[in-house]
């Protein structure tokens, strides 16, 4: 497993012209480049530059060149979903048992998280990356550790969580998601039945109305006992003629 396979300069050599013959050509720079990449190191980097070769060529196999960057970085989710598909699209090579038996150890190195929502149709992403909607028709491969994940639908509430995934281990998800239709109408049906009573329907307001009446009432009755007697007669005006 430590070597890569050199088989698209061969293959694309022996191609027919075609149209998109830009693109061969484009599909061998970045080959080389990958190769240049992956025997410095920089696994990360030759990943990048077989994925577009393969885009470009469309030739399987280039998946194991792929797989081996992904395994080389430690991605170890990524390299198992490569290797898979080069062994369903590469039937007649020498380095299939080897192949086989690095799948059945990557499969003890990375977990695997089942997802199901209350409702179909939901779009799942997993560290920010789409991986499908509900329901999703397999379980996710994972390397351990951390992950976000985010199930989003319209007319519904956002669903987020963050999972911890371990070497081998499974992790059943399901996620609730709550109907903002419904949300809506108990916040309403609650705001009717919490509904302000007018203030002049307040029992407080006519308490206190009563008590400034019976204080001014008693006022009036105070200052009115107050008041001093006039002696003497009354002064006659005189009749205006």
């Amino acid at each position: 497993m430590g070597r890569l396979l050199a088989v698209l300069m061969l293959v694309l050599a022996c191609q027919p012209a075609r149209a998109d013959d830009t693109d061969v050509e484009l599909a061998k720079a970045h080959f080389r480049t990958g190769e240049i990449y992956y025997e410095r190191g920089r696994y990360p980097d030759a990943a990048r530059e077989f994925e577009e070769a393969y885009r470009l060529s469309n030739r399987p196999e280039l998946l194991y060149n792929m797989g081996k960057s992904y395994d080389g970085v430690g991605d170890h989710a990524k390299a198992l979903a490569v290797y898979r598909r080069w062994l369903e699209q590469v039937k007649d090579s020498p380095d299939r048992e080897t192949v086989s038996q690095r799948v059945v150890a990557l499969g003890g190195l990375v977990g695997t998280i089942t997802i199901t929502a209350s409702v179909d149709g939901a779009a799942v992403k997993l560290d920010g990356v789409p991986v499908g909607e509900t329901p999703l028709p397999a379980s996710i491969e994972v390397n351990p550790g951390g992950h976000k994940l985010e199930i989003t639908r319209e007319g519904y509430r956002t669903w987020r969580d963050q999972l911890v995934a371990t070497p081998g281990g499974t992790l059943a998800v399901k996620a609730p998601l709550e109907s903002l239709v419904t949300v809506v109408k108990q916040v309403i049906e609650v705001e009717r039945k919490e509904k302000p009573t007018p203030i002049y329907k307040r029992w407080w307001l006519w308490t206190v109305v009563g008590a400034v009446v019976a204080a001014a009432a008693i006022t009036g009755g105070v200052l009115g006992s107050q008041t001093p007697p006039v002696n003497g007669p009354f002064a006659q005006l005189p009749a205006v003629r």
